[in-house]
């Protein structure tokens, strides 16, 4: 017996189909494709309009109107594909309540093992849920100099500071820009706040220049 694929079927419903219904359909195969790979043995009109009504589709109720035989179809169609039925399935069928489980097992210190098994189980999914909630995530991908990372082609390099890139000469020059013997040969001075001033007075170099080029020579 060659079963049709449900995407054929939805085509050919919708081909014939106004813009709303066509939307319908469109959320009946969508609940059904969710089923399907969710595993679901319940592929009945009553759970599927159930959800679709959710949805904003065709409601529960109204798929069992005479009208509604094209929605059926469609459902009909998911069930067969994924081997199920329309009707509700029996209870017997469907998986078992914890408790229901446990009272399965006979022997009554193994279900009192299974008992704690599942107790701790529960409890740690429900912390897991509760730091899932209030759980937040920085990642700070900044530099950081001494880390190893990779360059634009793949290779690893090591990021290091920056006065690790200033030779002798260029450190030493730094080094010789905020000395009182250059500052006094120039007519400068340095400011309260570690500014570069002139003889006139004029401001040549901002706050912090001077503290900051020490801290790069390290003086």
């Amino acid at each position: 017996m060659n079963i049709v694929q449900p995407a054929e079927v939805l085509a050919a419903l919708k081909a014939t189909a106004n813009p709303r219904k066509q939307r319908n359909l469109d959320i009946v195969h969508g609940v059904c494709d969710e089923l399907h790979r969710l595993g679901s043995r319940d592929f009945s009109t009553s759970t599927v309009g159930r959800k679709s009504q959710q949805l904003g589709g065709v409601s529960k109720d109204a798929l069992y109107n005479r009208s509604s035989v094209d929605y059926r179809t469609l459902i009909g169609a998911w069930a067969d594909w994924s081997g199920r039925s329309t009707t509700k399935p029996s209870a017997a069928l469907l998986p078992l309540k914890e408790e229901d489980m446990l009272l399965k097992i006979a022997d009554p210190a193994v279900r009192a093992i299974f008992a704690g098994i599942v107790a701790e189980r529960n409890r740690l999914r429900s912390e897991i849920n509760v730091l899932k909630a209030h759980a937040e995530i920085v990642i700070d991908r900044r530099i950081v100099p001494g880390q190893v990372q990779p360059n634009n082609k793949g290779d690893m390099v090591q990021i290091l500071p920056a006065l690790a890139y200033l030779t002798p000469t260029e450190r030493e020059a730094l080094r010789k820009a905020i000395t009182q013997e250059f500052l006094e040969q120039e007519g400068w001075r340095e400011g309260a706040h570690g500014e570069i001033i002139n003889e006139r007075g004029r401001t040549l170099f901002d706050m912090g220049f001077a503290p900051a080029l020490r801290k790069l020579t390290r003086i």
